[in-house]
């Protein structure tokens, strides 16, 4: 009987002395054990910050008789910094980005000189001759600021929404009608100052955006309540 029992006395010891020599393993704070849904907790990685995005940019306001036409095509490239806000599925991002305005369509832009204060107006209206091509074009430095939520799941969906600050620093309007191609810069009381509300909405790298600008195309001398408007496809590659 003795020599069943020592072999399992000294089987029983050598077990338990292994284990004591084990290295504990050390749970992170906050692990909630193995599961599909671990994701969850770890901290989110700077995303987002190259956005190019191809657009149909248009004016808001303008008066029935001015139509445009499918040449209203625009981009906007923006270069982001992203800092994710701890473990959440929220970021904020900001950056600096340039856009590129074009508004196609049947409006003539003309000057008036208001004598009562010595004034040049800027007026649009219909063209009366045909032509070939008929456009207005802004090119603007932004800096964008946007509230950022992205899933953290294998397929990401992602909502981005903020506003827009910006600067018309070029502009010109092209026309080549039977008159010949002219092209003229610098319109006159062109409000040079841009701000305007973002949103972008998507998966993974492709999302719809969209941006409409508080601020009026024109100043006090040119027409009243026309304002900018974008809406688009976002490829986000990095």
């Amino acid at each position: 009987m003795l020599r069943y029992i020592i072999p399992i006395i000294l089987f029983s010891l050598l077990f338990f002395i292994s284990k004591a020599q084990q290295t504990p393993t050390v749970t992170p704070k906050g692990y909630k054990g193995k599961s599909v849904f671990d994701i969850k907790n770890y901290k989110g990685d700077p995303r987002d910050r190259l956005i190019f995005e191809v657009n149909h940019t248009g004016w808001l306001g303008t008066s029935d008789k001015i139509k445009m036409d499918w040449k209203c095509i625009g981009f906007n490239l923006a270069f982001m910094f992203d800092k994710p806000i701890g473990a959440s599925n929220f970021s904020f991002g900001f950056g600096l980005g340039v856009c590129w305005h074009n508004y196609s369509s049947n409006a003539d832009i003309i000057y008036k000189l208001d004598s009562t204060n010595n004034t040049t107006r800027t007026l649009i209206q219909p063209k009366t001759i045909p032509y070939l091509d008929n456009r207005y074009s802004e090119t603007s430095i932004e800096v964008p600021l946007e509230i950022r939520i992205r899933t953290k799941s294998a397929t990401m969906f992602k909502v981005h929404f903020g506003a827009k600050f910006g600067y018309v620093f070029t502009d010109y309007k092209r026309t080549d009608d039977a008159d010949g191609e002219i092209q003229r810069y610098n319109i006159k009381n062109v409000n040079t100052f841009r701000f305007g509300l973002s949103f972008r909405i998507g998966l993974e790298s492709i999302c719809l955006t969209g941006c409409y600008y508080l601020s009026e195309v024109f100043t006090s001398n040119g027409p009243k309540g026309i304002a900018p408007y974008s809406i688009g496809i976002a490829i986000i590659p990095y």
